[in-house]
């Protein structure tokens, strides 16, 4: 089924909540969650949380945080189990993030060793 503008989306699931189908029925129909179709119904926008890499607190993944200090996704994985950069363990995996804050500690020694080179600085 073609994804049409909101509006249509929309009258299409009242539509067929008029017609007694529940939340889980209409979902399994248009390839949706049963709270999606809640939130279509009620008219609530769906919650995507915007990215707020730049605020201090912010928590980046592996792969955000070697993009911003310039490195390879693996040297911030042995720079955490080094204890170099600070990781935080979340979800039931154990997935590492970073503190936006931490990174850029990490980023004015660099500066301030007046090395080009963040991984010379830091060491293999």
């Amino acid at each position: 089924m073609p994804k049409g503008p909101n509006n249509s989306r929309r009258g299409e699931v009242t539509g067929l909540r008029k017609a007694g189908l529940t939340y889980a029925e209409i979902g399994r129909r248009l390839g949706l969650t049963k709270e999606r179709i809640r939130q279509i119904v009620k008219g609530k926008a769906a919650t995507k949380k915007k990215a707020t890499r730049n605020n201090p607190d912010a928590l980046l993944t592996t792969a955000q945080a070697a993009e911003h200090l310039n490195v390879h996704v693996n040297t911030v994985r042995r720079w955490s189990n080094k204890g170099i950069l600070e990781t935080y363990r979340i979800g039931s995996r154990g997935d590492r993030r970073f503190r936006r804050q931490d990174v850029d500690k990490l980023l004015l020694k660099k500066s301030s060793a007046g090395t080009s080179d963040l991984a010379s600085m830091v060491g293999k």
